[in-house]
């Protein structure tokens, strides 16, 4: 059984965790399809005019949202009074009401973390160079530490990303996940060599959904309360954006979430 739900409002289609509408008196969140982007490649030229169009789908006011200017760091800002700087920034964290946390995605994964207990929400973005940096990890101790929440009783929702199937990597980064993660993989297939080679050798697949996923349990977070979507950008690139199906024109998906 899926353990998300599809929505169409206006021409917005976007994805919603089952799990965390059963807090939708207190959050809202969603993951948009490829019927709404938020701009082209790193241009974003039409940014305002979908901002707009979210806004009224969602119910959150414009000035309300807060993007980062991703740079596949490992950079964490916590949301109090709106003037913090979001240059160089992966992840949000807040407590505060309607703060509306936003991270874009074309391939890489989107963790939406939220503790109903504490009423603390993290939106992060983890691609390769940010799970080799352990970001999801960064952010669950921060909400920990400054936030005083527990970890069982922390959500976790994968968002859609590309798959090991397809993600193809070159032996540096093979070795460097081989490296970070030497413990995971006495246990898990993470890395998994092919039988396809590109102009820099060999490649490799990497698990990087189950990295985060057991980098999570690691930290204390139950299996049952982290929820994969199960979907992959590649596989289902007529429906989600993808940066490796899209190529240099690729648009982007959009992770949201507010505390109300």
């Amino acid at each position: 059984m899926e353990n998300y739900t599809i929505k169409r409002n206006e021409d917005v289609e976007y994805l919603q965790f089952n799990k965390l509408l059963e807090f939708q008196d207190d959050l809202e969140h969603a993951f948009t399809l490829k019927t709404f982007d938020v701009g082209l490649n790193k241009e974003e030229t039409n940014l305002d005019f979908n901002f707009n169009k979210i806004s009224r789908v969602l119910n959150v006011e414009k000035e309300q949202i807060y993007k980062p200017k991703q740079t596949h760091s490992s950079n964490i800002v916590q949301i109090t009074d709106g003037k913090e700087n979001l240059m160089n920034v992966d992840g949000l964290i807040t407590d505060k009401n309607n703060r509306a946390l936003v991270i874009s995605i074309a391939d890489c994964i989107c963790l939406m973390i939220y503790d109903p207990k504490n009423k603390v929400i993290a939106n992060i973005h983890s691609g390769w160079k940010g799970t080799l940096q352990k970001i999801g990890q960064k952010a669950v101790n921060i909400m920990i530490n400054d936030y005083n929440c527990r970890p069982d009783n922390i959500i976790c929702c994968i968002g859609p990303s590309i798959r090991k199937d397809h993600f193809l990597v070159n032996k540096d980064v093979a070795e460097f996940f081989e490296d970070k993660f030497s413990d995971y993989i006495k246990n898990n297939q993470i890395i998994e060599e092919t039988d396809e080679y590109n102009e820099k050798g060999k490649q490799y697949k990497i698990d990087s959904v189950l990295i985060n996923e057991l980098m999570l349990e690691e930290l204390g977070l139950l299996s049952t309360n982290i929820i994969d979507s199960n979907i992959c950008t590649i596989c289902s690139k007529d429906k989600f954006h993808s940066y490796r199906a899209e190529g240099k024109d690729f648009c982007k998906n959009m992770g949201i979430m507010m505390l109300k």
